[in-house]
């Protein structure tokens, strides 16, 4: 009797702690914005836009992203001339003025899907 009360004891312990783990990694959710130069690439990885955050871009120059955020959260690009822009949710490409990036801000906000990618569904 005490061996079957020990093994039930260990099955319900186990069980809570799975269950535990997997709750608690289920409400995560994590953002991703990956900048592209040429071959080169720089991601930044997020689990919150509160407080926003500024994140200095180290490439020379961006071409594309592929964006993947957290709802209810963007990301906005500086160029180097000042020029600001709410990047798309998806993969895109830069527009010419910011591709000399100075910063990524992560902050509240919607951002529209990509024309193209993942997000449009192409």
């Amino acid at each position: 009797m005490k061996s079957m009360t020990k093994a039930l004891l260990t099955g319900s312990a186990l069980a809570c702690l799975t269950l535990a783990g997997t709750t608690g990694t289920a409400h995560a959710a994590t953002g991703r914005l990956t900048l592209f130069s040429g071959t080169a690439g720089v991601s930044f990885v997020y689990g919150t836009c509160q407080p926003p955050r500024d994140y200095p871009v180290e490439l020379f120059q961006v071409d594309t992203f592929d964006n993947q955020p957290v709802p209810g959260c963007q990301a906005v690009l500086t160029g180097r001339s000042g020029a600001s822009q709410v990047l798309c949710v998806g993969r895109g490409s830069v527009p010419p003025e910011l591709r000399q990036v100075l910063r990524v801000r992560i902050q509240p906000g919607t951002a529209p899907p990509c024309a193209y990618g993942p997000a449009a569904g192409n």
